[in-house]
């Protein structure tokens, strides 16, 4: 079983923008992954590809710029933070720029 577990949750921006919310979720109990830990992991199978995506979670940098290497092929790709929202680092339509900032609430996902 991989330590890094992925979750794709259909979401919309504060300004109603529908994205695919990319959640890390670290399984081992220290919360500590090794670069062993990219072999073998894939995205969710339920990706569409036609949206933004934004990636989310507590996970050392390495990862998330294997993640955002792998989400490429989606509208745009953004990176969660806390104080500023989903920054935009890499975008293939002209709606989005690179460094737009878009706020949004995080999702829930206490009942899954």
């Amino acid at each position: 079983m991989s330590a890094v577990y992925l979750t794709i949750i259909p979401h919309i921006t504060q300004s109603g923008i529908p994205y695919q919310h990319l959640r890390i979720n670290i399984l081992n109990e220290n919360g500590i992954i090794t670069p062993n830990d990219l072999k073998g992991l894939k995205l969710p199978k339920e990706i569409g590809y036609s949206q933004g995506i934004v990636i989310e979670g507590k996970a050392p940098i390495w990862l998330y710029g294997y993640l955002v290497h792998e989400c490429h092929p989606a509208a745009w790709v953004g990176c969660y933070d806390t104080r500023l929202g989903a920054v935009v680092v890499a975008t293939h339509t002209p709606d989005v720029n690179i460094a737009q900032v878009f706020k949004i609430n995080l999702p829930d996902t206490s009942s899954n």
